[in-house]
């Protein structure tokens, strides 16, 4: 048991140190190890962003920002944890799924529904004994 809470402690202070930014930054990076994050981001021009779920969790609400006009990247790293990102309508998305005995689940509206030149939002995935879910 000790073991284990000390292990929380660690990852809790690895994670802590690993993610960059605020709700309003453009580029951001996030961590969850051994526990579990929620983040909103207000960005103006999201250029870039990660996340890192190691035996844990992230909450990714991309609701309230905006895309840079030449668009964005989001790379999601899930190691025996899990990640849901959450869109705003409008959004085009273009996946590429990595990993070994994890999944990606998407809900979203297909590509032809949006608007031409609608912002786009590049994203990687690597899911390992982990998932994600990305929705509108």
């Amino acid at each position: 048991m000790l073991l284990v809470l000390i292990a929380a402690v660690v990852g809790q202070l690895v994670a802590k140190r690993m993610t960059k930014g605020d709700e309003d930054s453009d580029e951001f990076r996030l961590a969850a190890i051994v526990g579990g994050k929620e983040f909103k981001s207000r960005a103006t021009a999201l250029r870039s962003a990660s996340a890192l779920a190691v035996v844990g969790g992230l909450d990714i609400d991309l609701r309230g920002a905006t895309l840079d006009p030449a668009g964005a990247t989001l790379d999601v790293t899930a190691v025996m944890g899990g990640a849901q990102v959450t869109l705003p309508p409008g959004w085009v998305v273009d996946l590429e799924t990595r990993g070994s005995l994890g999944g990606v689940d998407t809900r979203l509206n297909e590509s032809a529904d949006h608007p031409e030149g609608a912002p786009t939002l590049h994203v990687t995935t690597n899911t390992w004994f982990g998932g994600v879910q990305i929705s509108e």
